[in-house]
């Protein structure tokens, strides 16, 4: 320490031992003659088993041999410099547990020789940080590739097909209901209806499903446009009363999903040419409605998508029904749940 320095030989010990990276100092032999707490902390050794010991013990097995030859290179060549650069370098616990870390290097001279000076960092969290960001990357590329199919299913393949069917109608207005071709022509117009439907049906399974928002609105209107182009018209959506005060992603979730449920039975099944989605919320419940006027409930047979809602509303202890949407025909879906406990 120099003189007049404001910081004491005490304080100086207190910073190594509050450093956030570990520090160890190794003699030309490789034995450790100094570590500070942090060091004691990632290895899981104490101070009096540390110093003393050979810094080869805190690598993994299979490189310790390697390490040897490379702290004899590096008291050739001392200087300031990563350890391993370019390479996944891992750290030993006493436990046996192994642990990504980063090393640097620095060559310190003294009356008795020199003596190499490591700082030693995990990079536990910032490598589990890299691999989320990596599979988050992948994930948008699925994304980019999943919306791509899904333009291209509705902007030229529906197109097409809406095109042939045309034309195949046309035909059939030319045509007497006797003629040998007629019944097979109709029956194509209907393939292509058919084919039309799970076409839509698939672009709405394509489309990824995305993360709750800030609002429970947005959400809403979020599915609502995914339904809209596999449905082929944009569904009719109301609101009533504080919508966005709801806070607890269980609900919120749940709404979500059942509102995908209806909208996909809906694109599946119903051959409906109107929808209207109604969402209220009071002090006392939440209440969903979904309402088509396609073909009623004898197309529906009470598969997965109904009995998922249904498990949805009871376990949040509310219900689910699924009726008639008017005499003319459609569904109608009324989910309710309890929202006593969420507005307390």
């Amino acid at each position: 320490m120099q003189p007049g320095s404001p910081l004491s030989d005490e304080v100086l010990r207190q910073t190594l031992d509050v450093a956030p990276d570990g520090l160890v100092v190794v003699d030309q032999a490789g034995t450790i003659v100094f570590v500070n707490p942090m060091v004691e902390q990632l290895f899981e050794y104490g101070n009096d088993e540390l110093v003393g010991m050979s810094v080869d013990l805190l690598l993994p097995e299979d490189v310790r041999g390697l390490h040897t030859g490379r702290r004899a290179e590096y008291a050739e060549h001392p200087r300031r410099r990563s350890m391993g650069s370019g390479l996944a370098l891992r750290g030993r616990r006493r436990s046996g547990t192994e642990f990504p870390l980063e090393i640097s290097l620095s060559p310190l001279h003294t009356g008795d020789g020199m003596l190499v000076v490591a700082i030693v960092r995990d990079i536990s969290e910032r490598q589990d940080a890299d691999e989320e960001l990596q599979r988050a990357h992948q994930v948008l590329a699925l994304v980019d590739d999943r919306e791509r199919i899904a333009r291209d299913l509705h902007d030229t393949v529906i197109q097409r097909l809406f095109a042939v069917g045309l034309s195949l109608q046309a035909a059939l207005t030319r045509m007497a209901p006797v003629e040998p071709a007629y019944d097979r022509m109709q029956l194509a117009v209907d393939e292509i209806d058919t084919t039309i439907r799970d076409i839509r049906s698939s672009i709405f399974a394509l489309h990824t499903r995305q993360p709750l928002t800030s609002s429970l609105r947005a959400d809403v209107l979020a599915v609502t446009r995914e339904a809209a182009r596999a449905l082929g018209f944009e569904p009719s959506v109301t609101f009533d009363g504080p919508v966005d005060t709801l806070s607890t992603d269980d609900i919120r979730e749940q709404v979500v999903a059942t509102l995908r449920e209806a909208l996909s039975n809906v694109t599946k099944h119903a051959h409906a040419t109107t929808v209207i989605l109604e969402l209220a919320v009071d002090p006392e419940r939440l209440h969903l409605c979904v309402r088509d006027n396609g073909v009623g409930l004898q197309n529906h047979d009470g598969g997965s998508g109904l009995q998922n809602m249904s498990e949805r509303a009871g376990a949040l202890g509310g219900s689910c029904a699924i009726t008639s949407a008017s005499p003319a025909g459609g569904t109608r879906v009324d989910w309710i749940i309890p929202l006593t406990s969420e507005a307390s």
